[in-house]
């Protein structure tokens, strides 16, 4: 079962791999550098199943947030809050 820390430390690798492919986007071999950033962001979300944002799921909250499933039935939710 997913805990909690693997889904902190994957949207960190999937945020790190986003600023990465930006950067990479605009070097020479960019075509193979992006489809190797591409295939790390694919290993890295395995096992997740769908992700959905509080209001679609009509969560009773007025924060912003995403409800992530995991392909073992687990549930997690992630909530948005600007802290400045």
């Amino acid at each position: 079962m997913t805990t909690e820390t693997e889904i902190q430390d994957t949207l960190m690798s999937l945020i790190e791999n986003l600023a990465d492919a930006r950067d990479e986007g605009e070097g020479e071999d960019d075509d193979i550098a992006l489809a190797d950033i591409a295939r790390d962001m694919v290993a890295d979300a395995e096992g997740w199943a769908s992700a959905r944002s509080f209001q679609d799921v009509a969560m009773l909250t007025a924060n912003a947030g995403v409800v992530l499933r995991m392909s073992d039935g687990s549930e997690f939710q992630i909530t948005i809050v600007k802290s400045r």
